[in-house]
């Protein structure tokens, strides 16, 4: 499966640091950025359509593993994304992951955003290529699964009473988010081990989620 990339600073990055994901470009360089984009594909034996005039680059969609064939054992650091459905949201939440050294995402098979949405991948600026990606028919199972390897679950909640800062994190950690809107639903909080909360310390009275998993990983990776 091909995707279709019209992000200038993406593609530029991905010919620069993953080449091999670019099936074809197709444009014509009429700024001296997409000249250096189209000459330095050309430099790496990439495709060239000269068709339209604006810039996009055919590319291989992210890999997406089935975990029904996993051991369910993703590494010391795993993201679990519930229900997110804005593209641009997920594609900020990978970009995060990758920064911070996630080993896996997760996220549920039906109602969430796609990981080889271009938007997602584009928000991403490429990162949706350094992570193991997973899809799960049913996120509750997942946890339970992963708990039982070892895995200590931490949901986000603004409800929670707990707050992050005071909070100490095992070996192996599973950090779950929910909906724009909603939020983490029941099921999927019983199931956490512990329900932590971002303080606030003004006046809006919550964070994207996009921000809120940079600010949590980067509290959780610095404590490990």
């Amino acid at each position: 499966m091909n995707v279709v990339i019209n992000n200038m600073h993406v593609l530029q990055a991905l010919l620069q640091e993953k080449p091999e994901k670019i099936v074809a470009l197709e444009g014509k360089a009429e700024s001296p950025k997409a000249k250096k984009i189209l000459e330095e594909a050309r430099n790496k034996g990439i495709r060239i359509l000269e068709k339209n005039k604006k810039i996009s680059g055919l590319c291989k969609a992210p890999v997406v593993k089935d975990l029904k064939s996993s051991d369910y054992n993703l590494g010391n650091l795993v993201l679990i994304l519930d229900e997110i459905q804005d593209t641009r949201n997920l594609g900020s939440c990978l970009r995060s992951a990758s920064f911070f050294g996630v080993d896996s995402v997760v996220i549920p098979k039906h109602d969430s955003a796609d990981f080889s949405n271009p938007a997602a991948i584009e928000t991403s600026t490429g990162a949706a290529y350094d992570l193991n990606l997973y899809k799960t028919s049913n996120t509750s199972e997942l946890i339970k699964k992963l708990k039982k390897n070892d895995y200590w679950v931490t949901g986000f909640s603004e409800h929670a009473s707990l707050d992050i800062k005071k909070q100490k994190f095992s070996e192996k950690n599973v950090l779950v988010f929910g909906n724009e809107e909603k939020g983490l639903r029941t099921l999927v909080q019983k199931n956490c081990d512990q329900l932590l909360k971002i303080s606030k310390r003004g006046q809006t009275s919550s964070l994207n989620v996009s921000v809120a998993v940079s600010v949590a990983l980067y509290d959780v990776t610095n404590k490990l």
